[in-house]
């Protein structure tokens, strides 16, 4: 088994939401949606290459105690029949149904753009049902209902972004600017192709950081408050740190 998939196992390895919901009816940040589901809380993280947006969720995450998703982990649930079954049975029967309508229909190997939009709605909508987690990209805002999260988008000037890219991989910068360049396209053209959404556009965010002046910690700081303010979600104060003992961490 890879080693990604190991992660994807770990990550899957939560409490059943039925459980979950049972000891803490009004969790804040829970959304019921109109044919009755309860979805979030969720963080939802969008970034332009080398801004810092993996470490603003992973550190958020961290501060939280949430299960985090990233692209890659999102992606192999949607490909993996085997993860894919796991999540199902971690979740309600409600859920559990609406995911089979989905699901039984497609192949795990080889999907079209229109199988997989079908395979990543079902996965980020299950991960919601859960709660209490981060998702980094595949354009979570785009699929879930903003009252059940914060979505975040993390930017930064593109030559600072290629600057920490080149110091990260040990490359040129004329190699970095190539790179970050492709990575940018590449996100901006799934927007529009599976979503037909322009990802810089702010308008399907909450709040929009620019790390080229601001920390790394500060961002997680500025998240957390956003999370307060929006759905109530507060965050264990004794893992918070102040914001004036926070030392500029640009990635």
């Amino acid at each position: 088994m890879s080693h990604l998939l190991n992660l994807v196992e770990r990550q899957l390895a939560m409490s059943n939401v039925r459980d979950r919901l049972a000891e803490a009816p009004s969790r804040p940040g829970q959304y019921v949606a109109e044919d009755g589901t309860i979805l979030g809380p969720c963080l939802l993280i969008s970034r332009e290459c080398g801004s810092g947006g993996g470490l603003v969720a992973r550190q958020a995450g961290d501060v939280l105690d949430w299960n985090l998703f990233d692209a890659r982990i999102v992606d192999e649930i949607a490909r993996n029949a085997h993860v894919s079954q796991r999540l199902v049975q971690s979740v309600d029967e409600h859920a559990h149904s609406a995911w089979e309508r989905t699901w039984h229909e497609f192949l795990p190997d080889d999907l079209a753009d229109e199988k997989y939009l079908h395979c990543l709605r079902a996965v980020i909508s299950n991960l919601a049902r859960h709660g209490n987690v981060v998702i980094v990209g595949r354009g979570a805002q785009y699929i879930l209902p903003p009252q059940c999260a914060v979505r975040v988008r993390v930017v930064a000037p593109f030559e600072t972004r290629a600057k920490r890219f080149a110091e990260r991989r040990k490359i040129s910068m004329d190699e970095a600017r190539s790179q970050v360049w492709a990575i940018d396209k590449q996100r901006e053209t799934f927007g529009w192709k599976i979503f037909g959404k322009q990802v810089s556009s702010p308008l399907n965010q909450d709040i929009v950081i620019n790390t080229g002046d601001i920390s790394i910690e500060s961002a997680v700081q500025i998240t957390l408050a956003a999370l307060k303010e929006k759905l109530g979600v507060v965050p264990p104060k004794h893992i918070v740190p102040p914001m004036e003992s926070v030392e500029t961490a640009r990635r």
